[in-house]
């Protein structure tokens, strides 16, 4: 029994040897520019190294061309409590949305202790440098509880921040916030 188990140990251990040697051997005399490449796949190689090549540059040019349609997803989400005003006041609530970004985000005013009436979104938070991107009022002096709008936009170059304008029918504290996702562009 034991001289089985010493010839087995024996065998194990010479296809250990004779298989790195091999690998060293190969390593060492056969360079990928001598190993001749019968071109298939229409790359233009004589050899391996230049299959090897041109394959890795193939990979390279179709990865940009994915790299250039994909887009990172982002959810925006934020509010915050504010005392209303019976006119259009600037709430202190703002969103800035990235550079290259299509933006879908919805914008409204929560029913905290009396009802919105009126909501608009600007590019500022004065009213002398504002414009408004979208408005949103009820006609009877009466919101159920929210009162909002949404803007799908695309950012351009530059970030972009909009401001969150409120009127409520009573000076009290209240609620305004956005929710919505951001699609940048990867590259």
């Amino acid at each position: 029994m034991h001289k089985n188990l010493k010839i087995i140990i024996i065998l194990i251990i010479g296809f250990f040897f004779s298989g790195a040697i091999s690998f060293v051997v190969a390593e060492s005399l056969i360079n990928s520019k001598d190993v001749v490449y019968e071109d298939n796949s229409n790359l233009a190689a004589n050899n391996v190294q230049e299959a090897i090549d041109g394959t890795c540059s193939k990979i390279d040019t179709r990865l940009a061309g994915i790299e250039d349609n994909l887009y990172t997803i982002k959810n925006i989400s934020g509010s915050k409590n504010f005392i209303s005003s019976s006119s259009f006041t600037y709430t202190d609530v703002s969103v800035e949305l990235p550079a290259n970004s299509y933006c879908s985000i919805t914008y409204w005013l929560f029913w905290g202790y009396n009802y919105p009436i009126g909501l608009f979104v600007s590019s500022s938070p004065t009213i002398g440098g504002s414009r408004s991107l979208a408005m949103a009022q009820d006609a009877v002096d009466y919101a159920t509880q929210r009162l909002s709008v949404s803007i799908n936009e695309y950012t351009g170059s530059q970030p972009v921040t909009r401001y969150i304008w409120a009127k409520y029918n009573d000076s009290t504290e209240n609620t305004a916030g956005y929710w919505g996702f951001c699609a940048t562009k990867y590259k």
